[in-house]
């Protein structure tokens, strides 16, 4: 029996369920024209492959992600959000030579939405690295149009390992991520100016600009690499002449980015003053061409092609620096020289695209290493460093796009060849084999920076003190030392200390009547240090011992004197006595004598230990005052404080 649709809509509402469900399963089949659907994603199937290829990469890099924690920098970064308020001077402080207020900000507001908390860290990344993503296949179909090859362009940029340690770095790609998006965006502004003249592509442009330098200094280039891109692919006629031409016809455009960078500037050199690290000389010719080598050579090459393929981890396994098999170095360069020729060989203007990579690569990549502090950390680590290129990343798939396919809207300059048989089906299969490789390469080489690195020392030192912190009893003295390297190295000074680091988690650092000390001094029962695995243990003493006695130290004149084994380190820093007081002396002091110190200890009564922080050597300790007669003392310990391997842990379980 048929209805129609006057019939339909006068159903009562009491109509069988069976009824109503057939009822609204044909309206959603009216609704959704499925052929007329299925036309429009095939009109748009390159998009919806970007985006699709982009999803993948964020659930690939989520759980590359998920093996880390924060490192070095991103506790300083911490400490200092957890010290300040949203002040000016916070936001322009530069504690290294950067100044990053965008990343200031972020890190203030983290600290106190969730302190060490690294999902909520890794969901910031991710939407970063979302934002790149989309911002890429957006300038790249404007470039180039919906033409496949784009996802070529889109996989390069997302899949290069050259990024991978710098995300892993939470403060790097704070700084890195928002520059490649800004180069994304504003160079797909900049081409919409060019092809409208509309002057609000050209805000929109610096706007971008203004972005980039909120969260990395490096944006000072992207100006440069507007007029060069604009210049080189954008206008016609030689290179020299279009950039006159380009300066010219944009001058608004360029007039007010100059004024943003030289305003960035002004502020960047006032604000100098507070960083440890300043501009300086390169240093020997020696040094800069071994860095400019070694980072072209052994890191960016290599990673241009899905290198390294093996990694040299640092010292506390936390990082790892680029070390490509030296046949596979040679190998990526002639892959790259064979690409470079055979674009060149291809195109008119592709070796524009080339130089202007290169420019990126020694103006925002080599300069401000050497600038700043090459000759603090040295050219042949800082050459083996992907976090300096992981910026040209987006220029890298940029300039490879502009050296073999025509900007739309612009002259297809193809150079006119005679014409081989066969030869453009060998060159796609060349270009598909070389694409494989990438990817394969890509894969590999994440994979071994992440087996040859680990975030878990620093998340379960985390843990751990977090549930320490949060079980010590009242009346405890714990030890402040410097965090272990995984977590920081001594290069932060004083902000590598426990209860600095500790400091980010707010109260919960400074539980109710507990008390850090930097020196022990006096008399201090149970005194606790927290381990290399964030666990408090009682403190023991790494040293020299004094000679074993039975029973109590002999006592004369009211005078005695404990040696040791052996004369004691120079380097010792604390002096431990283990006593036990009689309640007749409680309350009296004794003179206690290290070597050439002198110091007094009230005695209480009952099994205590006494600290005295001390320097240098000596062969004994001398006990002298009238409370000796009611004091014995025990086995003395002199040298550095470190955990004991027996007594109390907090957490226990573990």
């Amino acid at each position: 029996m048929s209805h129609t649709s006057g019939e339909l809509e006068r159903r009562p509402e009491s109509a069988p369920a069976p009824y109503l469900q057939a009822q609204r399963t044909g309206d959603i089949a009216k609704v959704i024209d499925w052929p007329e659907f299925v036309a429009w994603a095939r009109g748009r199937g390159v998009a919806l492959a970007g985006l699709i290829l982009i999803a993948a990469q964020l659930i690939w890099k989520a759980v590359f992600l998920s093996h880390y924690s924060f490192w070095q920098d991103d506790f300083h970064f911490l400490e200092l959000a957890r010290q300040h308020s949203f002040t000016w001077s916070y936001l322009t402080y530069i504690g290294a030579g950067h100044l990053t207020p965008g990343d200031y900000a972020i890190f203030w507001l983290v600290v106190r939405a969730s302190p060490y908390n690294w999902t909520l860290a890794t969901g910031i990344t991710i939407v970063l690295l979302a934002a790149a993503g989309v911002a890429a296949l957006r300038l790249l179909r404007t470039l180039f149009g919906d033409r496949p090859a784009i996802l070529v362009l889109l996989a390069i940029y997302l899949l290069t390992p050259l990024t991978v340690p710098d995300i892993r770095w939470w403060s790097s790609g704070l700084e890195s991520l928002p520059l490649q998006i800004a180069t994304f965006m504003a160079l797909n502004a900049q081409v919409h100016y060019v092809r409208t003249k509309r002057f609000r592509h050209a805000i929109a442009a610096t706007a971008w600009l203004v972005f980039g330098l909120v969260f990395f200094e490096k944006a000072v280039a992207l100006p440069l690499l507007l007029l060069a891109v604009t210049s080189a692919f954008l206008m016609e006629g030689p290179w020299l002449r279009s950039i006159g031409r380009s300066l010219l016809a944009f001058w608004r455009e360029w007039v007010l980015q100059v004024v943003v960078v030289a305003g960035y500037v002004v502020v960047l050199f006032v604000s100098l003053r507070t960083s440890s690290t300043q501009p300086g000389t390169p240093g020997s010719a020696g040094g800069v061409t071994s860095f400019m080598f070694k980072l072209v050579t052994d890191t960016f090459v290599p990673g241009a092609i899905g290198g390294p393929w093996q990694w040299l981890p640092s010292a506390d396994s936390e990082y790892a620096y680029s070390a490509p098999p030296s046949a596979l170095v040679w190998l990526s360069l002639i892959v790259a020289a064979i690409v470079v020729a055979a674009s060149i060989w291809h195109r008119r203007y592709a070796w524009r695209a080339w130089v202007i990579l290169a420019g990126w690569l020694v103006g925002a990549d080599m300069m401000p290493v050497l600038l700043g502090r090459i000759s603090e950390l040295g050219p042949a680590v800082l050459g083996l460093e992907t976090r300096y290129v992981a910026d040209a990343a987006p220029i890298l798939a940029i300039c490879v796009g502009l050296a073999f396919w025509p900007v739309t809207e612009q002259p297809d300059l193809v150079r006119r060849h005679a014409v081989v048989p066969g030869a453009g089906q060998f060159g796609r299969m060349i270009a598909s084999g070389l694409v494989g490789a990438f990817i394969i390469g890509s894969v590999w080489s994440v994979q071994a920076f992440q087996t040859d690195t680990s975030g878990l020392p620093v998340q379960i030192f985390l843990a751990n003190a977090r549930a320490a912190l949060a079980e010590v009893p009242a009346g405890t003295v714990i030890v402040d030392q410097p965090v272990p390297g995984a977590l920081m190295t001594g290069l932060f000074g004083s902000f590598t200390s426990d209860s600095s680091v500790l400091d980010v988690l707010g109260p919960l650092a400074h539980p109710a009547g507990v008390r850090w000390t930097t020196q022990p001094s006096g008399t201090i029962d149970h005194l606790m240090v927290f381990g290399a695995d964030g666990r408090l243990h009682e403190a023991s003493i790494w040293g020299k011992a004094s000679v074993p006695q039975r029973g109590c130290q002999a006592v004369r004149h009211g005078r005695a004197v404990v040696r040791f084994i052996a004369p004691t380190w120079r380097t010792t820093g604390v002096l431990r006595v283990p006593y036990l007081a009689a309640a007749s002396v409680n309350g009296q002091d004794v003179t206690v004598r290290y070597g050439s110190s002198s110091q007094q200890l009230t005695l209480k009564a009952g099994l205590h230990d006494a600290y005295f922080p001390e320097r240098g050597s000596a062969i004994s300790v001398t006990f002298s005052g009238a409370a000796m007669s009611g004091m014995c003392v025990g086995s003395i310990g002199a040298g550095v404080i470190v955990p004991s391997a027996s007594g109390t842990v907090i957490p226990t379980a573990f």
